[in-house]
């Protein structure tokens, strides 16, 4: 039941927005969430608790449906000890431009008909609703997203912090010729909290945090029908990487998308093989720029879901062909062999991903990305003591490699059929037994008299 409620949670957020209605005093149950506004007044006043990433399947995650440990949650365990609760959605904003805002407990004024508690996430929501709620008499609560209830003041925020984060983005992309700072020498971590010349500070929405050691060349190329392929690892010590603004974009919570731009200097030639055969090369100064695109669903999982290959360049040897990438961007089937994948609460560590490849300017050449010594994951850990302040990884890990190869499968399988084909051997075996007479039944019996 509960994976075909969070079935039609998805398709419905496609087209409308959620919401979650609770009250301890009122009957809500089939009445639209436009009545109950319509109908507001300052002794049942309507409370609409909102976060702008707000979905059924965020609010299923706080109340722990998944799981058979109890909400711990402040609003879950609200909406679950009230006496009326259910879940709506409607396909319009809800208009409340007569609401009163509140956007901290000092703002409150007693009142109103409409209340606004905006959040920037869910924690500062909550945060806001237990400082409050208990405040409003009667009132009814509505958990929903910031966009579903229309008010000037949070429209307006909302379309500058759009603007703001737009021309951030057209700053830092290719086609602007933006420049990106640095030569900074690896392992590569974005957000560059390490990086003491770059002096990024954590902020409350950055909640990813990226680690790398080196990359893999790898290069497929198509002869008539069969596909070859050549690598070329590329360590650390080979590379630099530099950084922009807007080069990291953290979701607000582990439901969302996740954005790492990786800008890759070669400090040296290399040469990729094909077994031990030169196939092609880099010169030292080339860049692999490349974007990738990580993806947190409702249901808890998160994977590479696509990239963007902005910029690299081969120059083949003997049989293989130069190619050039540019600007190549490729989606969820391209990337969905990575192993760049693990659950909400869990970082991914990996000793080399699969590679992603893009399309060149040959159709016959193919230019694959793996990242090498990796470790991502879509939140932050944070730790009061002094000495854990900063972002840091999870001790969660779970390894790309998972714990039986291919190899160990088909040595597991072929002992068991052994195994088996002994048992069954010595089952048939422990089964055979001597004749009780060897002559024929029908016959006289032989008697033997025995004299003394």
């Amino acid at each position: 039941m509960r994976v075909l409620f969070t079935v039609f949670s998805l398709f419905a957020a496609c087209y409308a927005y959620d919401a979650v209605l609770f009250s301890n005093q009122r009957e809500i149950g089939g009445l639209p969430v436009e009545q109950l506004v319509k109908g507001a007044t300052a002794e049942e006043p309507i409370v609409f608790i909102v976060n702008p990433d707000f979905t059924l399947g965020q609010f299923s995650v706080k109340a722990n449906a998944y799981s058979a440990e109890p909400a711990t949650d402040f609003l879950a365990k609200s909406v679950k000890n009230s006496n009326f609760h259910e879940s709506q959605y409607f396909p319009h904003q809800i208009e409340a431009s007569s609401a009163q805002v509140l956007t901290s407990s000092a703002s409150y004024k007693s009142g109103a008909a409409i209340y606004i508690l905006a959040g920037e996430e869910w924690t500062s929501m909550e945060q806001l609703a237990e400082e409050l709620i208990s405040k409003i008499d009667n009132s009814i609560g509505i958990l929903t997203s910031t966009d579903a209830v229309y008010h000037e003041s949070t429209n307006r925020v909302k379309r500058v912090a759009t603007d703001e984060f737009d021309a951030a983005s057209n700053s830092n992309s290719p086609s602007t010729g933006s420049p990106a700072t640095g030569a900074f020498p690896f392992p590569l971590v974005l957000p560059p909290y390490n990086n003491t010349n770059l002096k990024v500070a954590p902020e409350a929405n950055l909640t990813c945090l990226l680690y790398l050691e080196g990359v893999s060349v790898v290069v497929q190329q198509k002869n008539d029908k069969t596909l070859a392929y050549a690598a070329a690892f590329v360590p650390g010590s080979n590379l630099t990487y530099a950084y922009a603004d807007g080069d990291v974009k953290c979701a607000k919570g582990t439901i969302g998308e996740f954005i790492f731009r990786l800008r890759l200097t070669l400090t040296q030639d290399i040469k990729g093989k094909q077994f031990n055969t030169d196939a092609f090369s880099m010169k030292s100064g080339d860049l692999i720029d490349v974007t990738l695109n990580i993806t947190g669903d409702i249901f808890g999982y998160w994977q590479l879901s696509g990239a963007t290959l902005h910029e690299a360049a081969i120059t083949g040897t003997g049989a293989y062909k130069s190619a050039k990438s540019q600007e190549q961007t490729i989606g969820e089937v391209e990337t969905r062999y990575s192993k760049i994948n693990s659950v909400a609460g869990w970082a991914l560590a990996c000793g080399q991903t699969q590679a992603v490849f893009f399309p060149t300017d040959d159709q016959t050449v193919k230019i694959g990305i793996a990242l090498v010594n990796t470790q991502i994951q879509t939140f932050n850990i944070r730790n009061p003591d002094a000495w854990l302040k900063a972002p840091h990884f999870t001790l969660q890990t779970e390894d790309c490699t998972g714990t039986f190869s291919a190899g160990s499968w088909m040595g597991i399988v072929s002992a068991l059929v052994l195994i088996a084909g002994l048992i069954f051997g010595y089952v048939m075996l422990q089964s055979v037994q001597t004749m009780d007479r060897f002559d024929d039944p029908k016959q006289k019996q032989i008697v033997i008299n025995v004299r003394e």
